[in-house]
């Protein structure tokens, strides 16, 4: 016989009670809240695999996060290269105007006006920034404005070559940025070039001009011949110059080869080998200007060359004056024709004057039909082309067999683009050239519109990549969604109630549980003195 006391009696009501409240509540937090499993307690492997789950689902989300930052980074430098590229065109309609054979100076000097307007408004597009405020271009220095202005005045790149990227998903990552250098700088040019600049450690302020090439055949050899070293331009006191200085441009190797030497005047033209530019100010005798030479050239650069050449490049007929002309044999030899005209015995007899040079030349029907004549001016002999270059010579430049003779004797023509003609200099300058404006602009604005094609084709080249990343981003972000969704399934199937189950079980529950707390309160009455 088994005695249970009353002790025991409330104790086991007391226990079955709670552990009906305990289910009840249960399955009422799950009917509030609407997930099967609230706590690991409630399906110790379905937590686990749920806890995995919501990783995985926080994983996606910020992929998701990347390909939406990614999309908005690629759209904004989509839209930058596209008003850009509507910038260039018009610079390039420009061009074509600028090339105009009735265009008077004033025409090209509102040309140059607008282009200035165009190349401000090329760098405010350089510098476009994000959402977050940084700078699109300018690699992985975003705080850093992709272009700024040098002392002298010309855009330059500031930033890095960094290409920023964003991972989309496991082993999948898209370029976000494309560095400015690469994209605006390095663009093929139309012919060797160069890019003047102050340098860094001068303290006068001085500044040095975008400059142009004035004759590309002699610039290109002196490219050829020295591999296309970068030159420095420097300076030396000089108590005999109008500025107190000389000028030196050398090469940048070691030992240094002076290339041009010459009195310093500010402002005024510097040129040798082919090519031209100025400086401006009074330098200090530690400045120095660097001469970068290069076969490609920016777009930046390409447009402020194009406005030096307009404000700069006065059209007209080259001019060279012949002085000290005392022939004693030979020929003299102007754009490849010989004077005197005629075979290898048409040479000068030493009795030739001023006016015989001058009608030599006047009645040489092929220099005629180029348009090359000659005057007499201040008592020399000056020689004008018909609008091209001119090239003059005491050598034969095409020897023939048998050669023709060189011309012997006194001879100086001045107005050389670079070094004049001279005989008498030591070492003798047997051959010059002398700049035709009508020549160098024309070549100023068929180079340009080629560097404004290469510009054209570089952004729209970068504008195919970029539509082609962005496809890769939509692809990225439906397969993400795909994923999140199948994702978010599973985990919903492993931790959301099935209302209509745990309603039932609610009710079921409260009907157990207000059943067992009146059968409690009957049994609790029961008692041995109620048998008394």
């Amino acid at each position: 016989m088994i005695r249970i006391s009353s002790q025991q009696i409330f104790s086991s009501g007391i226990s079955r009670l709670q552990d009906l409240n305990a289910s009840l509540q249960q399955t009422s937090q799950q009917v509030s809240t609407g997930k099967r499993v609230n706590q690991p307690s409630d399906d110790p492997v379905a937590a686990a695999r749920i806890l995995k789950l919501d990783q995985e689902v926080a994983r996606i989300e910020q992929f998701q996060r990347n390909a939406g930052l990614a999309e908005n980074r690629l759209q904004q430098e989509e839209n930058a290269i596209s008003s850009m590229l509507d910038v260039v065109q018009r610079v390039r309609e420009l061009t074509v105007q600028a090339g105009n054979g009735a265009l008077t100076p004033s025409d090209r000097q509102s040309i140059a006006s607008e282009l200035r307007e165009r190349l401000d408004q090329l760098a405010t597009l350089g510098n476009a920034r994000d959402a977050s405020g940084e700078y699109i271009f300018s690699g992985f220095q975003g705080e850093v404005p992709a272009f700024g202005k040098n002392i002298s005045g010309n855009w330059v790149y500031q930033g890095d070559e960094g290409q920023r990227k964003l991972e989309l998903d496991e082993g999948v990552t898209v370029p976000i940025s494309d560095h400015g250098k690469g994209l605006f700088v390095d663009i093929a040019s139309a012919d060797r070039t160069f890019f003047a600049e102050a340098g860094g450690d001068n303290v006068s302020g001085a500044r040095i001009s975008t400059g142009m090439v004035v004759d590309q055949d002699l610039y290109n050899q002196f490219y050829d011949s020295n591999g296309g070293v970068d030159l420095e331009v420097r300076f030396v006191a000089n108590g005999g110059s109008p500025s107190g200085l000389d000028y030196e441009v050398v090469t940048r190797e070691q030992p240094p080869t002076t290339v041009a030497t010459g009195n310093f005047i500010s402002g005024e033209s510097i040129q040798f080998e082919g090519i031209q530019f100025e400086i401006h100010g009074i330098p200090d005798v530690n400045d120095t200007f660097d001469i970068k030479t290069s076969e490609r050239q920016g777009m930046f650069t390409s447009i402020e060359k194009l406005i030096y050449g307009l404000e700069n490049q006065a059209k007209g007929r080259a001019r060279a004056t012949v002085t000290n002309f005392a022939p004693t044999g030979g020929k003299l030899y102007i754009n490849g024709l010989s004077v005197p005209q005629g075979g290898a015995g048409a040479v000068f007899t030493g009795t030739e004057t001023n006016a015989d040079l001058r009608d030599l030349i006047n009645n040489h029907t092929e220099l005629a039909e180029q348009g090359i004549t000659a005057s007499i001016e201040n008592g020399n002999v000056v020689i004008r082309s018909g609008g091209q270059d001119l090239n003059i010579s005491a050598q034969d430049p095409d020897p023939k067999v048998p050669p023709w003779p060189d011309y012997t004797g006194g001879l100086q023509v001045t107005g050389a683009k670079a070094e004049d003609l001279d005989l008498g200099a030591a070492p003798p300058v047997t051959s010059a050239n002398y700049q035709g404006g009508n020549e160098a602009y024309d070549a100023l604005v068929a180079d340009s519109l080629v560097n404004m094609d290469n510009i054209q084709e570089s952004l729209i080249s970068t504008q195919t990549e970029i539509g082609g990343r962005l496809n890769s981003v939509e692809t990225t972000s439906v397969f993400l969604e795909d994923s999140s969704v199948y994702t978010k399934d599973i985990r919903s199937q492993l931790q959301d109630v099935d209302y209509a189950e745990a309603i039932s079980n609610l009710t079921f529950q409260s009907f157990v549980l207000q059943a067992a707390q009146q059968s409690f309160a009957q049994v609790s009455r029961l008692s041995l003195f109620d048998r008394l």
